[in-house]
């Protein structure tokens, strides 16, 4: 093992967008491991937060540095086939949609380790997989606003502020 890139020789495949997901990958990528990223033809929407610089935004460039990109659209037939030939070669599944959307698109866990029995299937979600919340939406202002953060935050005018980045 090399103690500079730890996790050199791990496949992952991120299927993810937004901030936890994408951030998650690119620390695997940036300790080693070889992160293929799949985004749809428009682009992950972070790639979309904030001033766009290219093909990237301030926001979205750290959170997929040192990752290769493929664009694929995941409700067209041969999409299926082809991650499967990728998730069988693969260390590491990532996905980061709304719990149940994954199995829509042909990609649960079952399956997928099925395809590759030493596969880490990893599944990132605001308020998890199961029970009462799991289908709701979350992002940082979400999460500061429910966990009482910006309610400590207080500005001078009197109203509650969520933290930036």
């Amino acid at each position: 093992m090399n103690i500079d890139r730890p996790y050199e020789g791990l496949r992952v495949i991120d299927m993810s967008q937004g901030v936890a997901g994408p951030y998650c990958a690119m620390l695997l990528a940036q300790n080693g491991a070889d992160v293929i990223k799949i985004e749809p033809a428009n682009g992950d929407w972070a790639r979309h937060l904030g001033k766009t610089y290219g093909d990237h935004t301030a926001f979205s460039v750290p959170a997929n540095m040192g990752k290769r990109s493929i664009v694929m659209n995941l409700k067209h037939g041969e999409a299926q086939a082809i991650i499967d030939k990728m998730v069988e070669q693969a260390d590491v599944f990532l996905e980061g949609f709304r719990p149940g959307v994954i199995d829509r698109l042909g990609f649960p866990y079952e399956r997928m380790r099925e395809l590759n029995p030493q596969l880490i299937y990893v599944s990132i979600s605001g308020f998890g997989q199961t029970g009462p919340m799991r289908e709701r939406p979350a992002m940082d202002p979400v999460l500061q606003a429910f966990t009482g953060f910006m309610a400590e935050n207080v500005g001078q005018d009197g109203l509650p502020h969520r933290t930036p980045v």
